[in-house]
């Protein structure tokens, strides 16, 4: 008997169906880009219980006759090309043919459509890829696909789906994309009866930036335009003055197709480096134009990849298309030195503070420097640069760690020196010989970290603090469903969050951390990085106060008194590590009398 054999249809089309349909959002992309192709102006999509129990897409494109309907639901059938060098020049969504076999395949699925000019339409009906039902039916011109009961048949498949909201969140995402892609296209999201987007399809991108990401970011967009033959560029961004602690919101689309893209991301941190604050991106929307036959899309199964043919070239384009809008001349002088990096790997005004710390004891035993020293008050509300939450390093230890090479012995910081501060920056101290720098952000930010840590922000524990006025805080469809989903873990850190309509919630009450914050801009980065990394319940509260120690601390560049000099390192003392702010880095280095003189060339 042969051990190889040839496989069964439904088995092929199983197969395919794993590599183009892994969830309800892949099947909604697949049914919208055909709708897409069809030249419809009007797309509406329905779902329920996250697109598993039903997805139903209707548009008003051109149709298709009974024997075009039923020859869709083969395999490898395609309007979109007839020969292999039609790849070179593709202009559809769609190409390989594959897409409504793989769904059939894994669903109940119900077509009906009516070709424009013709008197009736077409109904078919197919299980689990058997076709059930095929007869006239009344409709009006255009195609309706509804898919029932996703995976139904696949129990293996279906099990690795993830819950009702967070699939819904995966489908707004991608249908957001699609109408970023087509502003001339009008796009309506229907959940469990509830309106959730809706892009007027007038043809202007910042109106569908306005239905995709709300008013505020809107209005914060500026027009790029830019040409570097054969690319063109053309889109949004967001300056300085309004910027988010991740990607999340930054969308390249090329020739029509939303791609993720490691080079086009890179270009846009390297032309933004000196603009933006570290940790901190902007929001954009940039359409480019590239001669078909110069992409190569035949490369992911889901056309979410593409080729180029010239990686520099398209990472030149897009770094000074970056360049351009933030205002450096010097562009396009240095075009030809752009380099495409080795290893491709603001916010809203605020609205409302609330306060929280109390003030420190005043500490004794340290020598004071006989100089005039800056008595300038630090302001309570002060904060630093924000940093990207490092959850591997929040763990607090049992016992106090040992200094390592370099650091300073917190304790020994008792009698030292104050001799003032470099750049505003850097505390200078004097111990014995030696000669200590401490980073002031980086004490204070421990500093708070620890009296967070020491004082949890339970509800019982009286934590909360209602807002005198309600904070609206805009997010995406994946941390609204993180929000849904974690609606206890977040009342108990103190946020009272209800939704306000479409990708948008209201905050009552706020968590009382002893410090001046703007709740709403604490709020959205703290979901932020708790829905992109896909944080556990018990992590919430070290991310929470390790993103609002570092929003807290002092500044660098802010000058500090003596007595204020005293005061942060009288609380070093206490800390169980006060060697590491919460994101790991040093907060002291040390240099040794012989350092110093052989760098003077005193010895040898």
């Amino acid at each position: 008997m042969s051990k190889i054999e040839r496989l069964d249809q439904h088995t092929i089309n199983s197969i395919a169906a794993g590599e183009v349909i892994d969830r309800p959002a892949s099947v909604v992309k697949e049914l919208v880009d055909n709708a897409l192709d069809a030249g419809a102006e009007t797309i509406r999509v329905e779902i329920r219980a996250g697109g598993v129990r039903e997805i139903r897409v209707r548009d008003d494109g051109t149709g298709m006759s009974p024997a075009d309907a039923a020859l869709s639901l083969e395999s490898h059938t395609t309007s979109k090309l007839r020969h292999v060098e039609d790849l070179d020049n593709l202009t559809s969504m769609g190409f390989r043919g594959e897409a409504l076999a793989s769904i059939a395949a894994v669903s109940r699925l119900s077509l009906v459509t009516r070709e424009i000019g013709s008197e009736a339409g077409v109904r078919l009906e197919v299980e689990g890829g058997q076709r059930v039902f095929e007869g006239p039916a009344g409709a009006p011109e255009g195609t309706m696909i509804s898919v029932k009961d996703l995976f139904y048949n696949t129990p293996a498949r279906y099990k690795f789906l993830k819950s009702d909201m967070a699939e819904a969140a995966q489908v707004q995402e991608r249908l957001c994309q699609l109408a970023l892609t087509r502003p001339d296209v009008s796009f309506l999201l229907e959940k469990d009866g509830r309106t959730v987007l809706h892009s007027p399809g007038n043809g202007e991108l910042l109106s569908a930036i306005f239905a995709v990401f709300g008013a505020d970011i809107a209005s914060a967009m500026h027009p790029v335009a830019y040409e570097e033959p054969p690319i063109h560029i053309r889109g949004f961004m967001s300056k300085p003055d309004y910027s988010r602690n991740n990607r999340a919101r930054q969308v390249f689309i090329v020739n029509g197709r939303v791609i993720r893209s490691r080079i086009l991301q890179a270009a846009v941190d390297e032309a933004c480096t000196t603009y933006f604050m570290k940790g901190r991106h902007p929001v954009l929307v940039f359409h480019l134009n590239v001669p078909h036959a110069f992409v190569d899309v035949n490369v992911h199964p889901q056309k979410s990849e593409v080729r180029f043919w010239d990686d520099r070239k398209v990472f030149s384009a897009v770094f000074h298309a970056v360049k351009a809008l933030l205002g450096d001349d010097r562009a396009d002088r240095v075009q030809e030195t752009v380099e495409t990096p080795a290893d491709l790997q603001r916010s809203a005004p605020v609205q409302q503070t609330f306060d929280l710390t109390k003030a420190a004891p005043a500490p004794s035993g340290i020598i004071r420097d006989d100089r005039p020293q800056q008595t300038e008050p630090l302001p309570p509300s002060a904060s630093a640069p924000s940093a990207p939450v490092d959850a591997r390093r929040t763990d607090e230890p049992l016992t106090r760690p040992e200094p390592k090479d370099g650091e300073r012995k917190i304790a020994d910081l008792i009698g030292s020196k104050i001799l003032g501060q470099y750049l505003n920056t850097y505390i200078v101290l004097q111990i014995g010989s030696r000669l200590v720098l401490i980073d002031q952000h980086a004490a204070h930010e421990r500093i708070l970290y620890e009296r967070l840590l020491k004082h949890p922000l339970k509800a019982a524990d009286a934590g909360r603090q209602p807002l005198l006025l309600p904070v609206e805080v805009e997010v995406t469809p994946a941390e609204a469903a993180y929000i849904d989903e974690n609606l206890s873990a977040l009342a108990d850190m103190g946020f009272e969050a209800e939704p306000f309509g479409p990708g948008t919630y209201v905050l009552r009450s706020a968590p009382d951390l002893k410090q001046q914050v703007d709740v709403q801009q604490f709020f959205s980065e703290l979901i932020a990085a708790l829905s992109e990394n896909g944080e556990r319940e018990d992590r919430s509260f070290h991310d929470a106060f390790a993103l609002k120690a570092c929003k807290s601390a002092i500044k660098a560049s802010q000058p500090m008194s003596v007595s204020e000099i005293e005061h942060l390192l009288e609380d070093l003392q206490s800390l169980d590590n006060p060697y590491h702010c919460p994101h790991g880095r040093p907060i002291t280095v040390e240099f040794t009398k012989t350092e110093i003189e052989k760098r003077f060339g005193r010895i040898v």
